[in-house]
């Protein structure tokens, strides 16, 4: 895989010295670019939601569990596509590039297990960015910009990002116009209200920083900590049900068999399909600091957060969604 040297925002490019200007007015606080950042919705019930999916799905477990919640879920979502993202190799940074294809090698064999091999178009996402202005471009990034320019403010699209935030903010970076038509769903559980160092904003700390001070909507899905699972319990609930289900159980050896693992990513798609079983708060938008730290003398607009999600329903809209397709997506 090839990729771009990242692209530094300068004169002689005008789209791109547009984007210089939006920095800086991100860096020093504008306040009418914060008047301009919509809060968004709870995710509206009673109606598909226009998603692309953006997963860091070989870092660890839990994106497979989202992932097949939500490609089972077809009534629900109707998914545009899937963007591989980076992540921090053995938690060190910076990211090995090799973490990108290995995110989308994930994807696709979870959509072979589930009989949905090529349905849905899976990108390789960025390399995380080298200052708040510079950012890499990738297929990932290009596929989100071109599907949210094809939504409108009144039908958004949801870009639901389970890791690094690296490709949200290099889409809005490269093409601002986006803030009016995407949603931007992020794991970033954290230390509310005092620091962001979580996993997610550490895989990409000037991506994080971006994001918050962005104009794109934002939901911040602030929890999921606990959303543990027992062996025996995803050998009993998930194993039975197809490829999907078996390998939903068994790919959490040798690494992941504790009864304490947490498929915390899976609360985001949970919370989505049934708001109800979240608790939400439109709160004021931080800025992040260098070291990962919330500054609210600094206000970015406001955001909508999930504060919390209830686990008992979580995994039983998962376990549900297996038992009734047998670990296998409808047809169109």
């Amino acid at each position: 895989m090839n990729f771009q040297r990242p692209h530094m925002l300068d004169k002689a490019n005008i789209p791109a010295f547009r984007n210089l200007l939006l920095a800086g007015a991100l860096l020093f606080g504008v306040s009418d670019l914060q008047a301009q950042r919509t809060v968004p919705p709870i995710p509206p019930v009673g109606q598909p939601i226009e998603v692309v999916i953006d997963a860091d799905a070989k870092n660890e477990i839990d994106d497979q569990w989202a992932i097949a919640l939500a490609i089972l879920r077809l009534d629900r979502f109707e998914i545009e596509g899937f963007v591989g993202s980076q992540f921090l190799h053995d938690g060190k940074y910076p990211t090995r590039p090799e973490t990108i294809p290995a995110s989308v090698a994930e994807i696709e064999l979870l959509m072979k297990l589930a009989g949905a091999e090529g349905r849905w178009p899976i990108h390789a996402g960025s390399l995380p960015m080298t200052s708040m202005t510079a950012y890499t471009d990738s297929p990932g990034v290009d596929f989100i910009i071109e599907r949210a320019r094809a939504h409108t403010a009144e039908n958004p699209l949801w870009l639901i990002v389970l890791g690094a935030p690296t490709n949200a903010a290099a889409a809005w970076l490269k093409a601002p116009d986006i803030a009016d038509k995407m949603i931007v769903f992020w794991h970033g559980r954290s230390e509310w209200p005092t620091k962001c160092q979580n996993f997610n904003a550490k895989g990409d700390p000037f991506a994080t920083r971006v994001l918050f001070e962005s104009k794109l909507p934002m939901v911040l899905f602030d929890t999921g900590g606990h959303l543990t699972v027992p062996m025996a319990e995803s050998e009993q609930k998930a194993k039975p049900h197809g490829a999907l289900g078996e390998y939903l159980h068994e790919a959490r050896n040798p690494l992941w068999t504790s009864d304490e693992k947490g498929m915390f990513d899976l609360g985001d798609i949970a919370a989505m399909i049934d708001p109800s079983i979240g608790t939400w708060q439109v709160v004021e938008c931080p800025t992040v600091t260098s070291d990962l730290l919330y500054d609210f003398n600094k206000l970015n607009g406001k955001i909508l957060r999930c504060s919390t999600v209830d686990r008992d329903a979580t995994f039983k809209q998962l376990y549900d969604a297996l038992e009734q397709s047998g670990g296998l997506v409808k047809s169109p």
